[in-house]
């Protein structure tokens, strides 16, 4: 899965994949992050996306 973090004017941050659906907002980037790359570490061994993938859109 590809996924993206758009960060808002507040500096409240939405993990959402590639296709526009949005899977939760974050209070920031960082936390956003975090939580992407935690949920990608558990499931590495069931998926060979790389963390490069993740994209950051301000």
């Amino acid at each position: 899965m590809q996924c993206l973090i758009k960060e808002w004017p507040n500096k409240m941050a939405t993990l959402m994949t590639t296709d526009g659906t949005v899977l939760w907002t974050f209070n920031n980037v960082e936390e956003a992050r975090k939580v992407w790359q935690d949920w990608h570490s558990l499931n590495s061994k069931q998926s060979s996306i790389p963390m490069g993938d993740l994209s950051e859109s301000v």
